[in-house]
């Protein structure tokens, strides 16, 4: 059930793929040509980077994703080795700068926020608490950490228009990007990744470049949203307004790791088809890249059912400030916090996330929860403790 809720926006691209003379396409700001070889720079329209440095003057490591006018980048502290994500600032233009948001006290509106500027020589810019009052200088530089697996960023982003009325013109909007294997040797990472796309759809044959394949699911839903409207507005008058008829479609892909031959992978999925709010959510991917296989719950640690939801239940109300004696069912949708199968490890700890709705409101937005490995010690496996030098 878990995974269903987290890629069912994902799954929303591929519903659109009748064709319909009244879109307007934009550029896909991506050509046909497979670059998976190629090497992406901080100037590219789409790119993928680790990136080393400071924040405050304390070492990090940054994973960042552009594609196109999109960021998504997640960081943590070298020390602490909790990942932290970040998300973009809605209420700043972006020009030359990027604005992004620590989600880590989003409910109260004073998460820590970061404002950035990317060049050819690197990220600079400055990191200031969520009460305004500290800021502390950024400065990063293209990581020379040796991954687990080359990967880069392929994207693609559309849009079109819906022409048959005459006051207003309801607009989709679509994007896809994702992270893949740069290395031909490596094609089984780059099989996974379409499959959580749902390729071997409409368009889809066995071997397409990944290019291709990203390509595709932008196209159909610009292809379907003709058809989509068409279906929507029997009896809708026709003089509007009809901004319900907008749609939103975007995913995109990161690394949060990428050592100790281990890769792991999220996607931000969103989608809004009308009402008040979009839906989203972030699927997480682990695999071992030296058994070339995503990794389940168990492979990481042995652990008994009780157990893990006690430390899931210490750490919620521990980073959430829930006390001991407020009952769980008061803040959440559930009584006991139990694990998902939408789990992600950093260099120190194991993390749960948690999609809007799933244990929640939406106002509460995505829950992720984080144990440091020294809490799971006993329960680690010894093949995983060794790999990642624990």
């Amino acid at each position: 059930m878990y995974n269903r809720i987290f890629i069912s926006c994902l799954l929303l691209l591929i519903l659109f793929a009748c064709k319909n003379e009244d879109k307007k396409p934009a550029d896909t700001g991506a050509s046909t040509k497979d670059s998976l070889s190629e090497k992406q720079s901080l100037t590219d329209t789409y790119f993928f980077k680790t990136m080393e440095g400071t924040i405050a003057g304390k070492p990090v490591v940054m994973h960042i994703v552009k594609a196109a006018d999109r960021i998504d980048a997640n960081y943590y502290y070298v020390e602490q080795g909790q990942t932290i994500f970040l998300t973009r600032n809605w209420e700043k233009t972006s020009g030359d700068s990027v604005y992004l948001i620590e989600i880590t006290n989003i409910t109260s509106g004073k998460s820590p926020s970061l404002a950035m500027a990317i060049s050819a020589d690197g990220i600079k810019g400055t990191w200031t608490s969520g009460d305004a009052t500290t800021s502390y200088p950024i400065d990063l530089k293209e990581s020379a950490i040796q991954p687990s697996i080359n990967v880069v960023a392929i994207g693609a982003v559309d849009s079109a228009q819906y022409l048959k009325f005459k006051k207003d013109t309801p607009t989709l909007k679509t994007a896809v990007s994702v992270i893949a294997a740069a290395d031909e040797n490596q094609a089984w990472l780059n099989e996974k990744v379409k499959g959580f796309l749902g390729a071997g759809s409409k368009g889809d044959s066995p071997g397409l470049p990944m290019q291709q394949v990203v390509n595709n699911k932008v196209k159909q839903a610009v292809d379907g949203y003709g058809a989509e409207v068409d279906s929507s507005i029997v009896g809708i008058a026709d003089d509007g307004p009809h901004y319900f008829l907008n749609r939103e479609y975007e995913a995109i892909g990161n690394v949060l790791f990428n050592q100790n031959g281990y890769l792991v992978l999220s996607m931000y999925s969103y989608a809004y088809t009308g009402g008040a709010h979009g839906n989203y959510g972030t699927s997480m991917y682990c695999f071992d890249v030296t058994a070339k296989k995503q990794l389940s719950l168990g492979d990481l640690l042995s652990i008994d059912s009780t157990t893990m939801q006690q430390l899931l239940e210490q750490h919620y109300r521990k980073q959430y400030a829930v006390p001991a004696s407020t009952p769980l069912n008061t803040r959440l949708f559930v009584k006991k916090l139990e694990p998902n199968n939408n789990f992600y490890f950093s260099p120190k700890g194991l993390g749960f996330s948690y999609a809007p709705y799933e244990i929640a409101s939406y106002a509460d937005g995505e829950i992720k929860v984080w144990i440091p490995f020294a809490e799971l010690k006993p329960y680690l496996n010894a093949d995983f403790v060794k790999r990642m030098q624990l």
